[in-house]
């Protein structure tokens, strides 16, 4: 096989790769009801989503804990071996998380599974911007996303059918790729980097004690959590919104309207490989419009509003993931992209245990999410108009 024909064997299963892994970011949240409702017997609306932002927050809990330990691996075995490894361990806990109706087993389970997906979408973008130049990464990486949101979609269509049927599908197409993943190969400036510099492959230290390595990690954090905000407390909005469908529904559509955004989003993002700046920036303008106008928007107008809030989830975490990765040197660049993934998805735990409070009252989460959306935006703002994209080799 030709090093072309390899590169595009290599993206295209990474792209599969992240079709798994939004497919199943997306099962809890087009699920959750008739899941929590059928297989735990629990039957409160506000008991529901307080029990779906419970396994939520486990969930995110495993993406921390994966996203660090296979982002070290990453450098220190190879991107290659640290994505073929982790999606088996997804693939066995997603199936056996079927088979049972102990809550606490169940929230084990998932939490196993998110340790398992937790490096795709990071450890992906370090390899295709080591396999490809600067503009084809950034098309490389927007195909990636694409293929993403397209798992999104395909769960949730596959959702109004069985919960069970989405689950058990994203177990065995995970063991499908652990063993198609066996024919990629690792980048050469990887290879190169692992021969002249082994000592330091995947050094944790050299990320949290050199002060100019963590003034990056707090500000691309800083970066990233209006996104991370956007998709934790979007699946509130329906209560807001709807009038004559149900919660269920509401949340199908707002899923599809959002999908049909992000893809939107993530092929707009490949025009900008090199005007970086003023795409984020304009994804913010959106960011800040749209949540703070949900409490406006009626059943009608459901789909339009939720495809613009996915022009915000597409081409933003795409821009950010490939400055994020061109910022850090080769040996700890896995790391790094996934410490800071991590910390993303963690930050959704601070989210989701805030809005467990709010929605009690729901005046209160009107209020409170918009002093958060204000805040999270201007620290965004502040690192973008900081940040040098040419110094991350943009």
């Amino acid at each position: 096989m030709t090093a072309k024909k390899n590169h595009s064997w290599t993206l295209l299963i990474l792209c599969l790769g992240y079709f798994i892994d939004f497919y199943d970011l997306t099962i809890m949240g087009v699920s959750y009801n008739e899941l929590i409702r059928e297989h735990f017997q629990i039957t409160d609306q506000i008991q529901v989503q307080q029990t779906y932002l419970l396994i939520s927050n486990f969930q995110t809990l495993g993406i921390f804990i994966g996203a660090i330990l296979f982002g070290i691996l990453g450098d220190k075995i190879g991107r290659a071996k640290a994505i073929r490894y982790s999606i088996l361990i997804y693939s066995i806990s997603t199936i056996a998380a079927v088979y049972t109706t102990s809550l606490p087993l169940f929230i084990a389970l998932r939490t196993i599974a998110y340790i398992g997906l937790a490096t795709e979408f990071s450890t992906s973008t370090v390899l295709i911007l080591e396999l490809f130049p600067i503009r084809s990464s950034a098309w490389g990486m927007a195909i990636l996303y694409s293929f993403g949101v397209l798992g999104g979609i395909t769960a949730t269509s596959i959702g109004m059918i069985s919960w069970q049927a989405m689950f058990i599908g994203g177990g065995l197409g995970g063991i499908i790729l652990y063993l198609a993943r066996s024919k990629i190969h690792e980048s050469e400036s990887y290879i190169e980097a692992k021969l002249q510099n082994k000592k330091n492959l995947g050094n944790f230290k050299l990320l949290i004690c050199d002060k100019k390595n963590l003034l990056k990690i707090i500000m691309y954090f800083f970066m990233i959590l209006p996104y991370f905000l956007l998709i934790t407390s979007m699946f509130i909005y329906p209560n807001y919104i709807i009038k004559n469908i149900t919660i269920a529904n509401a949340t199908k559509t707002l899923l599809l309207g959002f999908f049909v955004g992000n893809i939107l989003s993530s092929l707009l993002s490949g025009f900008f490989f090199n005007h970086k700046k003023y795409f984020m920036f304009l994804s913010l303008t959106i960011f800040i419009i749209l949540t703070n106008i949900y409490t406006h928007i009626n059943d009608e107008s459901l789909m339009l509003y939720s495809l613009g809030l996915g022009l915000i989830g597409g081409g933003y975490p795409i821009i950010w993931a490939q400055l994020v990765a061109n910022s850090f040197p080769i040996h700890i660049r896995s790391t790094a992209s996934n410490l800071l993934f991590a910390l993303g998805r963690g930050s959704s735990i601070l989210f989701n245990s805030l809005i467990t409070t709010w929605i009690v009252v729901p005046e209160l989460f009107v209020q409170n999410e918009m002093i958060l959306v204000a805040i999270t935006a201007l620290l965004a703002f502040i690192v973008i108009w900081k940040i040098n994209p040419k110094s991350a080799n943009s």
